[in-house]
């Protein structure tokens, strides 16, 4: 009889796991926080979500701002600018330069396209470093996938946590001290979880 109570219970253990990892939102996020892991990257990615990931990522890196487009633009003034002489070699030299793409908003997915090409190209750091103090030394060479990391990397991987801090809560507001304050039971939550 306890063996199929067991069977029976894990069963149903089974078919709520099945149904919190079969939903497409938190596979999203989770091959999202994988792919900005550096120990991980793309590894345990699905080979079917890859170019779905490599475009989410993308978009949301198109949407950010880095540092350098946030700064505004000086120019210098046309009285203190000295005027040159231009040859006709300079012409063709700059017009050699403009030749890739003028649009704005091509140039920066371009650049993004490339952020991410050569962070997934950089093979997976060591499974002993710490993905956010990887991130911090990175923070120059990839600004808008470190931004993305900060943001994806924070989730805490399990619900345990606040989990404890209800079950504390529970124990401190019992019948008998149902009259406290919302106040006052922050602050001694905060002490138990805290000394």
């Amino acid at each position: 009889m306890n063996l199929t109570l067991f069977a029976q219970s894990n069963q149903r253990l089974w078919g709520i796991w099945r149904k919190k990892i079969n939903d497409q939102k938190t596979q999203d996020l989770l091959d999202i926080a994988t792919t900005l892991d550096p120990r991980f990257k793309m590894t345990y990615v699905n080979e079917d979500n890859k170019t779905a990931v490599q475009n989410k990522l993308q978009d949301e890196m198109s949407k950010l701002k880095t540092v350098e487009e946030s700064l505004p633009i000086t120019t210098s003034s046309s009285s203190s600018a000295k005027k040159t002489r231009k040859t006709l070699g300079s012409f063709f030299k700059a017009a050699q330069s403009n030749t890739g793409p003028t649009d704005p908003a091509s140039q920066q997915q371009q650049s993004v396209s490339m952020e991410l090409q050569s962070y997934l190209f950089l093979s997976n750091a060591d499974s002993e470093v710490d993905p956010l103090v990887w991130w911090k030394a990175h923070k120059e060479q990839y600004p808008r996938l470190s931004s993305l990391a900060r943001k994806y990397l924070c989730i805490p991987a399990t619900s345990s946590p606040s989990e404890r801090v209800f079950s504390t809560g529970g124990n401190i507001v019992s019948c008998r001290r149902s009259a406290l304050k919302p106040q006052n039971v922050d602050r001694l939550v905060f002490l138990a979880k805290n000394l």
